[in-house]
């Protein structure tokens, strides 16, 4: 049989769908090494970038082949909407710059999400949730190795830096450990997928070698909420699979193979800890070493099961009818009931409601996460509540919680967010906000849920496995501020992608051809999105200059960055504050002045401009316009330490 050519082989190949595949992959990647995209900088710059791809894919034709299905574009109307309601919420909010900067980074998520539904098409399920989850497993990676040896990494110990007592959590390189454990309960399910359901036995090996390295990722976060979500995306993509029973050896053996890790990672408690001691370093190398180990013999195992599954005939009982499975589950079902009956499990959840709404912290180390304790999430959430009552319909603006807390908070603790994008959306952006959200999120779940149940056997798999992951985030977002770091919601947008342009088998497309009206309709959408982007970019980038300026005793430089940030932003508070402090930093306490109150005018409810203002004024020998600006500043933040003294 005559080999096939080389360039006959290079023929064959995709290269739309491969460009398309690193693509997701370098999104996803490329946000998780840059702190999750969390700065403005980087989550505009990619949201731009973004844009810009699919207005030049469109307007040539490489994507996509057809119109999206009604699933598709009732998704994105729900996205698209929330946009647009926030982008009305400048007429109304506490600040127009933090809503502004909350819009360019949601109509970033809207520009992958338009990638993602027209890129679904032609790559499929399968190679979607593939390049999430290498770029997860990446990532991953990169934190587990940032904790044998933060020395690799210049930045590992960044947020240990100023949490000092939080430096045992594992946050490298999103500086967050619940993001970072919320990165791993998106990944699971797909990687869990991968080992079980890929066609090639190398492919099958290496994710399945990944499996024990992501638990003890996950496990040095101490993320409780990471690790719930985690579990619940395992349920629900077993709930959903094809052929279960065929994937719990690799469930089994990834399980032991993370427990042996964890097992030894945490009898090091110098690791365990955060340290960067001699002995941490020793522990670091020890644990480097056994876990490529486990991770090694893992791959080896899984392949050898596959190997072995082929040769050998499945016994009857290990593939279910359907109605066997539905009985199985009924009979879980009915177990688990017994079970909580039996623990009192009706007590122990009120008991855990009510520590969770004290003011307590979980602890320190595994202890923690026996415990219920909220961390002040209780208080955030009702400071959400009592927010929303005074505009329910519309909120207060995006980006404004900061200060509503500042001002009516009952604990003396700084925070932008609600930890929760729930509770914040409904004190932001109001019921109306609130419910386009939830319609986004039904429609995700609802339409994964179907696609996952009725279409083609060899999709399904994956597609359970993008619902699960999508679940996954929605349960991280109910507990945390996950929805303001960028490389949680992209990874989630991309498998809604794949989830909502399923098809049934049999089923043909069912828009129709992507003609020349609909390209044009996306590429103005796209142009629009690219400068309301913009704005806040050019800002942004210009008050740090000014700012970089200043600490290098550049005083004009700097006064000419500021000023050009506030002919970028008009409405911005910010470069007027920076040119205050830079002119109050040159002696012209006069204009200073004019600078801090103009920046009061553009941010009336934010404490620290009447601060600097106030302090201008004292400088200039002006005591009641002084005094008056400092009782303003601690009327808005009545708790603040500096107004203690």
């Amino acid at each position: 049989m005559r080999r096939e050519a080389p360039l006959d082989q290079a023929r064959r190949v995709d290269w739309g769908a491969t460009a398309l595949w690193l693509l997701c992959f370098a999104l996803v990647a490329y946000l998780g090494l840059k702190g999750g995209g969390y700065d403005p900088l980087v989550h505009d710059q990619v949201g731009i970038a973004t844009w810009w791809i699919v207005l030049l894919a469109t307007a040539v034709g490489a994507i996509p082949r057809s119109r999206p299905g009604r699933w598709a574009l009732v998704a994105f109307g729900f996205l698209a909407a929330f946009v647009l309601w926030t982008a009305l919420s400048l007429s109304w909010t506490d600040s127009v710059e933090q809503t502004w900067a909350d819009l360019a980074r949601i109509a970033g998520y809207l520009g992958v999400f338009a990638f993602s539904i027209f890129a679904a098409g032609r790559l499929g399920a399968r190679r979607l949730a593939g390049a999430v989850a290498a770029a997860i497993v990446f990532v991953s990676v990169v934190a587990l190795l940032s904790r044998f040896h933060p020395a690799w990494f210049p930045g590992a110990n960044q947020t240990a830096s100023f949490l000092s007592s939080d430096r045992e959590r594992l946050s490298y390189p999103l500086h967050y450990w619940n993001a970072v454990a919320a990165l791993v309960a998106i990944g699971l399910p797909l990687v869990l997928q991968a080992a079980a359901g890929a066609k090639p036995v190398a492919l099958r090996a290496l994710a399945a070698a990944a499996l024990p390295a992501l638990a003890l990722t996950i496990f040095f976060t101490l993320s409780r909420g990471g690790m719930a979500a985690a579990a619940i995306a395992l349920a629900a993509f077993f709930a959903f699979c094809p052929d279960r029973v065929a994937k719990l050896p690799t469930l089994l053996l990834a399980t032991l193979g993370g427990a042996i890790l964890i097992f030894a990672a945490d009898s090091r408690d110098a690791l365990q800890h955060g340290l960067a001691n001699g002995a941490a370093h020793s522990q670091g190398n020890q644990m480097l070493a056994i876990t490529l180990l486990v991770c090694v013999l893992t791959g080896f195992a899984q392949a050898a099961i596959v190997l072995g599954g082929r040769r050998l005939e499945r016994p009857t009982w290990s593939v279910p009818t359907r109605r066997q499975s539905v009985s199985a589950l009924a009979a879980a079902a009915l177990i688990a009931i017994v079970c909580a009956a039996a623990f009192d499990a009706p007590g122990r959840a009120s008991g855990a409601w009510s520590e969770f709404k004290e003011k307590n912290s979980p602890g320190r180390g595994a202890a923690r996460l026996g415990s219920a304790a909220g961390q002040n999430r209780y208080q955030l959430w009702s400071a959400a509540v009592h927010e929303n009552a005074t505009r329910p319909l519309a909120g207060t603006g995006s980006g404004t919680f900061q200060f509503w807390w500042a001002q009516h908070a009952d604990v003396d603790e700084i925070v932008r967010d609600t930890h929760s994008l729930y509770m914040q959306t409904l004190g932001e952006l109001g019921i109306v906000g609130l419910a386009l959200l939830v319609g986004l999120i039904a429609t995700v779940l609802v339409a994964g849920a179907r696609a996952a149940w009725l279409c083609e056997r060899a999709e399904r798999a994956a597609l359970a496995a993008a619902l699960a992951g999508c679940l996954a985030f929605f349960v991280t977002a109910a507990f945390d501020w996950m929805w303001q770091i960028p490389v949680l919601p992209v990874s989630m947008l991309l498998l809604a992608g794949a989830l909502l342009t399923a098809r049934r088998p049999g089923s043909q497309m069912e828009g129709g051809q992507f003609g020349l009206p609909w390209r044009l309709g996306v590429g103005a959408v796209a142009l629009v999105a690219i400068v309301v982007i913009a704005i806040p970019l050019a800002a942004t980038a210009l008050v740090r200059q000014s700012e970089a300026d200043f600490r290098e005793g550049d005083l004009q430089g700097a006064l000419d960055a500021a000023r050009g940030a506030q002919n970028a932003e008009p409405a911005a508070a910010s470069p007027r504050l920076q040119q205050a402090l830079v002119l109050e930093a040159a002696g012209e306490l006069s204009a200073a002045s004019n600078a801090a109150a103009a920046a009061t005018e553009k941010e009336r409810a934010n404490w620290r401009n009447w601060l600097v203002l106030s302090r201008i004024e004292a400088e200039r020998g002006r005591a009641v316009a002084s005094v008056a600006a400092y009782r303003r500043a601690r009327s808005l933040n009545p708790r603040a330490s500096i107004f203690q003294r």
